[in-house]
């Protein structure tokens, strides 16, 4: 009993010494990031994030003291909107707009940023810290701040790379010459896990390969994939289920500018996929698109229009519903999306329509999209999901699908509809 006294006189002291300690970190006075304080007329600023490689905020408010970092835009002196899109060489190339709010409205500027295919995360947020701290001078300047601001200028014959890291050639993402790759960007990769226990097995290979060229004139992208999942349980009859789906393919798109905001183009691909009942298929479409804003302005807004038409083949596993074998058949394809990045949010929205030309009751229609938006103060909630109308499942099997198959999904099963959902909120 004295033991279980002690004990519990030595636990209500340990509490009471924790909740001091916590009352006293909260007491404390906070050095927050960009907070001056001989300067309260600092710029506030609200950093909004909408490509990758700059979600690290911690580090941009290290690099740019001189301003105010706030969390909301409505009471932010300058909102920064950043977004990107893959450049010619494989790196991104981002676009940050400088948008004025308050005292600032209408002072507005935008500036570019471009990496390098092989740039590490550390290259592409210190490049890109220096573009923000650049652009924020044109505010900062009006505030206390501007008395200790610096002009530096890097050597480009070998002076020191953005924020004193040294390196030839200027900054990161700046032009070292002739691209010897002339512009084409080649990735592989190859993965691979597996679980299990007494009476079950899995296991999962995947692979993908692609190569890429863009530039303003002509973009091609081709790329490879494979993948073979296994799956094994023992019954309680003793006896084991194993299923194996497989699926491999290459695909090849050529698009060609005729103009600012139209282009022609070509879509190909070859493969198989024991999911929907296909030992090979092909097919090659030509098509054409429009796109109602230039492609300078891709990486804030697109609409774009797009038509292919063209034909299809496949050579079916078993012999299918329609009790086809193998069969050439051709298709169009139509397709519209929106694509918006504004200061409110995010939006994107795609519908495409699928129809085989030899009976043109079979079809597909599928409408996407999702997005995120600020609603108002420190609020903003997301969406995102799928609807498809199905009307043109030609490999269906004819033969079916067993119990394991359905239970493991090896096999798609008829079906009219399709959907998925997902959403959010944040405060």
């Amino acid at each position: 009993m004295y033991i279980i006294r002690v004990r519990g006189w030595l636990m209500a002291r340990v509490a009471w010494l924790a909740g001091i300690f916590v009352l006293a970190i909260l007491a404390a006075p906070v050095d927050v990031a960009g907070q001056d304080p001989e300067g309260a007329d600092l710029v506030n600023l609200f950093f909004d994030c909408q490509a990758p490689g700059c979600h690290d905020l911690d580090f941009f408010r290290r690099e740019a003291p001189f301003v105010n970092w706030v969390r909301d835009r409505e009471v932010a002196d300058v909102h920064v909107l950043v977004t990107s899109q893959t450049n010619g060489g494989g790196g991104r190339l981002y676009t940050l707009a400088f948008i004025g709010l308050g005292d600032f409205e209408g002072t507005d500027q935008e500036l570019s940023y471009s990496t390098a295919g092989d740039a590490t995360t550390d290259e592409q947020r210190g490049g890109l810290a220096e573009r923000v701290k650049l652009g924020l001078v044109a505010y900062a300047q009006t505030t206390s701040a501007a008395d200790r601001l610096r002009v530096v200028f890097d050597d480009p014959q070998g002076g020191a790379r953005p924020g004193g890291r040294p390196g030839p050639g200027g900054p990161p993402g700046a032009a070292g010459g002739d691209d010897p790759w002339d512009f084409w960007v080649f990735r592989i990769s190859a993965n691979g896990f597996m679980n299990g226990q007494a009476t079950s097995r899995f296991s999962n290979m995947f692979s993908n390969v692609s190569a890429n060229r863009t530039t303003e004139a002509l973009k091609i992208n081709i790329g490879g994939r494979f993948s073979r999942n296994v799956q094994s349980f023992d019954l309680s009859d003793g006896s084991t289920v194993e299923e194996i789906r497989r699926d491999w393919g290459t695909d090849l798109s050529l698009v060609r500018s005729v103009g600012a905001q139209w282009a022609l183009g070509l879509r190909g691909d070859i493969g198989s996929s024991t999911f929907v009942n296909q030992d090979l298929r092909w097919s090659l479409k030509p098509g054409i698109e429009y796109n109602f804003f230039p492609y300078s302005e891709s990486s804030r807004r697109s609409l774009t229009l797009q038509y292919l038409v063209g034909l299809n083949y496949f050579e079916y596993t078993e012999r299918t519903i329609f009790n086809e074998q193998f069969e050439t058949v051709p298709q169009q394809v139509a397709a519209a999306e929106l694509s918006l990045v504004e200061p409110w949010g995010r939006w994107s929205t795609s519908v495409t329509a699928q129809q085989y030309l030899h009976d043109t009751s079979k079809y597909n229609v599928s409408i996407s999209g999702n997005f995120n938006i600020r609603l108002f103060q420190g609020f903003s909630v997301r969406m995102g999901g799928n609807y498809a109308w199905i009307r043109d499942q030609l490999y269906i099997s004819a033969a079916g699908a067993t119990d394991e198959q359905i239970l493991l999904r090896q096999r798609q099963l008829g079906t009219s509809y399709r959907y998925f959902m997902n959403f959010g909120i944040e405060y």
